[in-house]
């Protein structure tokens, strides 16, 4: 996966443009893995929470699902805790 670039900013604009089908799985693999590289803060702790949600609305793991809660709670960002809780009732 080539071009997702390094910084907060390149890789939220990859997650933005990343679709949310079955194609899309390895690019949100290879965003949290970039992800995971910088450091601890809000902005990156909620994009790791976007990207294990989408993850979890594809593969329906529970793995995923219970990361991206995690991180949407640590990073503090009520939308993201909400959809959070969202995809939780939905089941």
């Amino acid at each position: 996966m080539r071009g997702l670039g390094s910084t907060l900013v390149d890789l939220t604009r990859a997650l933005r443009e990343t679709p949310l089908e079955a194609q899309g799985e390895g690019r949100l693999r290879e965003i949290a893995k970039l992800l995971h590289r910088l450091p601890p803060g809000r902005e990156r702790d909620g994009l790791l929470a976007l990207v294990y949600l989408r993850l979890y609305r594809l593969t329906r793991k529970e793995e995923h699902y219970l990361r991206g809660y995690s991180y949407a709670r640590t990073a503090r960002l009520e939308p993201v805790r909400l959809l959070a809780e969202r995809l939780s009732e939905e089941g």
